[in-house]
């Protein structure tokens, strides 16, 4: 991503956190944050006054670093529920892969990580979700279009790439084979090819794709490949009440619009993802709750 852009998106993305946090909708450019009221202390969370909350900060536009700065979806998503929540946040570095055992060391009072691996399901709860994610196509040319239940057949022809190794790598290797998919071992590359006219069409993480596809002018997203998953907030499998705050917390952000503000701050103007289910929140609880 080019320097003036990364820069611009993270000092959009740190009003919009600000904002979030302390007025809890429209933000004026005058106003002054007023005294953070916690509404949860210890033992929910660990320390008085703070939310301690794990995310991946070499994933983005999850989560980053800019010149020492984080920023991302899941630091701005963090930051928001602890300015709910009447808390300061502390972003930890946790990797997905850790996020059940920092749980369970009590190094983080939750975890945000796209998507959750196994053992974190297994190992935490759950409290609540805030974006879905899944694989998609993106395309220069207008005319194509996928949907989970047209993508099988509806590329045939077409010169594909995908980065390696990827969701979306595997699902147009089980309906086109390898022989006219290229791999790339990012899916920034993969898209400069797409950009550059070397391939017809790019399979790709939705949210990652449409950040990036904002440095390559005439790539767009064409569908999902697959039906989306929810992304959620973890928690200590016995912390039941940390969860019941988090989850009514998030409902409420995603209610006024807080979190659709984040997702556009960082995806541009992505459209709504299928989940395969017309209740979404019922696809979020059932896809999250199985180990």
């Amino acid at each position: 991503m080019s320097q003036a852009r990364r820069v611009g998106i993270i000092a959009v993305a740190a009003a919009l956190t600000l904002c979030a946090a302390v007025t809890l909708g429209a933000c004026a450019p005058t106003a002054r944050p007023s005294a953070l009221k916690p509404r949860i202390a210890p033992p929910l969370i660990h320390d008085a006054g703070v939310l301690r909350a794990g995310v991946d900060l070499s994933y983005p536009p999850f989560g980053g670093t800019d010149r020492g700065r984080q920023a991302g979806i899941d630091v701005d998503v963090a930051s928001a529920l602890a300015g709910r929540l009447g808390l300061k946040v502390r972003i930890l570095d946790v990797k997905a892969s850790e996020i059940a055992s920092a749980l369970a060391d009590n190094r983080i009072d939750a975890g945000l990580s796209a998507p959750f691996s196994a053992d974190v399901l297994s190992r935490a709860t759950i409290a609540g979700t805030y974006l879905t994610d899944g694989p998609a196509l993106f395309a220069t040319d207008a005319s194509t279009s996928v949907s989970p239940a047209s993508a099988a057949g509806a590329l045939d022809g077409f010169k594909l790439a995908a980065q390696q190794d990827s969701e979306a790598y595997w699902r147009l290797v089980d309906d086109y084979g390898t022989g006219s998919l290229a791999s790339f071992p990012t899916l920034r590359d993969a898209l400069g090819a797409l950009a550059r006219g070397e391939v017809r069409a790019v399979g790709g993480d939705a949210l990652v794709g449409a950040y990036i596809a904002r440095d390559y002018p005439g790539v767009r997203f064409a569908g999902a490949l697959d039906n989306a998953k929810p992304l959620g907030v973890a928690v200590s499998a016995d912390n039941t009440k940390l969860a019941d705050v988090v989850r009514t917390t998030l409902d409420s952000m995603a209610a006024d619009g807080v979190l659709g503000t984040i997702r556009a701050t960082w995806v541009g103007e992505l459209p709504k993802l299928p989940t395969g289910s017309d209740d979404a929140s019922s696809a979020a609880a059932s896809e999250l709750s199985t180990p």
